[in-house]
């Protein structure tokens, strides 16, 4: 049985109308989902250089120092943004998507782009708050130990405690997939005992860390005399500091990871 060539026309105009309403319809919810995918992506960049970029700078230099690192981190995030937001707009031209009408498809995806960007600018702003208190931590025991200049708390750090404690921001914190209490409060700790001297942070230990009831607690004064570590604090590297395995093997023993979530004295 043939079937006329005709319908087979007809059939394939009136898929491809379908395919434009549909494609009409839901072109502003594809719109956010394509910039939710650029957020996301530039987020991963970020995080990949800021954990790489010192390897990465030293093809280029023998001496990459921390801000080389965050420019080239923010540097390649902007540059997959624009890459992403570049090709939003070709296929906008492509689909003649029109811009300026009012509507319900318009107000949901600007509702849903500024949820977003608060979600987004909220992750950025707590992960530099985590790394800021992490290099704190470094200079307090510099001036607690070494006598140099008693540092104040750093910027973004104070203002991821005012969003965390805001109570309409409160939920972003239980949304943030960067957010570990327990890491941070583990990597501050490691940044102040590697700042020290083995007498020093013997006394650290046994005057502060031992109180703290953690499974096998002298694994401290292993973290503390571990040459990797040790480098990386004093080299500024904070992030790779956070994201080292050490520290995630040592959080992973028994119920260290709840008794590292609320430790005393930390901010």
């Amino acid at each position: 049985m043939s079937i006329d060539p005709q319908i087979i026309v007809i059939l394939a105009i009136l898929a491809v109308l379908v395919f434009v309403i549909i494609f009409s319809i839901i072109k502003g919810l594809l719109r956010t989902i394509w910039l939710a995918v650029a957020a996301c992506c530039a987020i991963v960049t970020w995080m990949f250089v800021q954990s790489k970029g010192f390897t990465l700078i030293s093809c280029v230099t023998s001496s990459p120092r921390p801000w080389m690192v965050q420019t080239l981190a923010w540097t390649a995030a902007i540059f997959v943004l624009l890459l992403f937001f570049h090709c939003l707009s070709w296929f906008a031209m492509l689909f003649g998507f029109k811009k300026g009408k009012a509507g319900f498809c318009n107000i949901l995806t600007t509702s849903l782009m500024c949820i977003l960007v608060v979600w987004v600018s909220s992750i950025a702003v707590s992960y530099y708050g985590t790394i800021s208190r992490v290099s704190y931590y470094h200079d307090l025991a510099e001036a607690h130990y070494h006598g140099a200049e008693t540092p104040s708390i750093p910027l973004f750090t104070q203002c991821k405690y005012i969003i965390r404690n805001a109570d309409c921001f409160a939920w972003l914190e239980a949304i943030d997939p960067l957010e570990s209490p327990a890491q941070s409060n583990l990597a501050c700790l490691i940044a102040y005992g590697c700042s020290l001297s083995e007498p020093e942070y013997t006394r650290f230990y046994q005057e502060h860390l031992v109180k703290l009831n953690v499974p096998h607690s002298a694994r401290f004064l292993e973290l503390f005399a571990d040459e990797g570590l040790r480098k990386l604090v004093a080299e500024g590297r904070f992030v790779s500091l956070l994201e080292n395995d050490r520290l995630n093997t040592f959080l992973q023993f028994a119920d260290t990871a709840a008794k590292m979530e609320h430790v005393p004295g930390l901010l």
